[in-house]
């Protein structure tokens, strides 16, 4: 296997000089430097790590972020050197040791054309605090978003297929948000990944890293949220449909409701029947339930299949999915909402409305998961 280490680096120091010396050393015949626009005063680690027949310098003019390096590294690894068979990228300051890298290039060996991804584990004594809680919370966020499960999401240590390089040299972003780019890459082009432990190394509390906690912090959620953004609005647009239809249904039913009560006045007969086999708020919210989810889910199963989620399998199968978690969710809805709203508070009009807005805000977020992970999965 050719393998070919990817490093984009800003203004080193001797930790970076100590890296490549280290890399060349354990036999590594490829090594990529990106020198992303440093300093002057910089230039002298890249000179001496040129001194390395392994080593290929490739020069930014002008800082222009991590991701816009990687992108670099992975142009010309299509261009010049089409024997590269994956690249591994990490990071040049030390906080990734060549047995890490070993492990993952070891996992690849076992799982070719998989995405490879070296996580560090934060649950250990010397991480920092900051370092700690950004990247459980990131965790969390994109296992729900995106559905990466993976315990690092800010890794810099990766294992790429060449079969990616074309299409991750293509990404939008050019600083830290272009790795989560690639992560939900991975997910839409459904990309088999595996995360690999390896050693978790911050050397003076991370001093040295050019992440900005709030600047870079916020450009990496814009992307995520970007991509759960669409199934909002997915959901949004079906929702307003949903309360639209749901209004209309129940004014009907109590001007039906009205109709009958008067009729039956007249009709002993009729008004026994329907006071004893007939409650009618409760049917009223059952109708109005069911008439607004078929609508409203015909209109949202169209929007998801096509914009969000963008599935291409066969559509009958997923309609058979989709469909029946509307039916589980509109059972769901109308069992809450008659609970809420005829058992236990006895409310009507606008604010039964507003107690089924509740409940359907909170199916929505299940609904988010089961549609990512069963409706419109790809079981390959």
């Amino acid at each position: 296997m050719n393998v070919a280490v990817i490093l984009p680096v800003l203004n080193p120091d001797e930790k970076f000089t100590a890296f490549v010396n280290k890399l060349v050393s354990s036999g590594y015949q490829n090594i990529v430097v990106v020198n992303d626009g440093s300093a002057p005063e910089y230039v002298h680690f890249f000179d001496e790590a040129a001194e390395h027949p392994e080593v290929t310098i490739l020069t930014h003019e002008v800082n222009k972020g991590k991701g816009a390096g990687l992108k670099t590294a992975f142009r010309y690894l299509l261009e010049q050197r089409p024997d590269i068979d994956v690249g591994i990228t990490c990071d040049g300051d030390g906080q990734h040791t060549t047995e890490s890298m070993q492990d993952c290039l070891d996992a690849y060996e076992t799982h070719p054309g998989f995405v490879i991804i070296g996580g560090r584990d934060f649950d250990s004594a010397n991480i920092p605090p900051r370092s700690r809680f950004g990247n459980k919370i990131s965790s969390y966020v994109y296992r729900f978003a995106c559905g990466i499960k993976l315990k690092d999401t800010q890794t810099g240590l990766r294992v790429i297929p060449s079969s990616c390089f074309e299409n991750f040299s293509q990404l939008k972003g050019d600083r830290y948000e272009y790795e989560t780019q690639m992560l939900i890459e991975i997910v839409n082009r459904k990309i088999p990944y595996l995360e690999v432990p390896i050693e978790t190394i911050y050397i003076d509390d991370n001093e040295s890293s050019h992440f900005n906690p709030l600047k870079d912090s916020f450009k990496i959620y814009k992307v995520v949220l970007k991509y759960f953004f669409k199934f909002i609005l997915s959901s949004i647009s079906s929702w307003v449909v949903d309360i639209g239809v749901y209004w209309i249904t129940m004014a009907i039913c109590g001007a039906v409701w009205h109709l009958k009560d008067s009729i039956a006045e007249s009709m002993s007969l009729a008004a026994a029947l329907i006071q004893h086999t007939w409650n009618l708020n409760i049917a009223a919210v059952l109708i109005a339930t069911l008439t607004s989810r078929v609508i409203s889910s015909i209109v949202n199963f169209i929007i998801n299949r096509k914009v969000v989620f963008k599935d291409v399998a066969n559509v009958r199968k997923t309609a058979s999915k989709y469909f029946a978690l509307a039916v589980c969710q509109m059972i769901l809805s109308f069992l809450l909402v008659d609970l809420l709203a005829n058992g236990l508070i006895h409310v009507t009009g606008f604010l039964n409305v507003l107690i089924k807005c509740v409940v359907d805000m909170c199916l929505f977020v299940f609904s988010y998961g089961i549609q990512r992970k069963w409706v419109f999965k790809d079981k390959k």
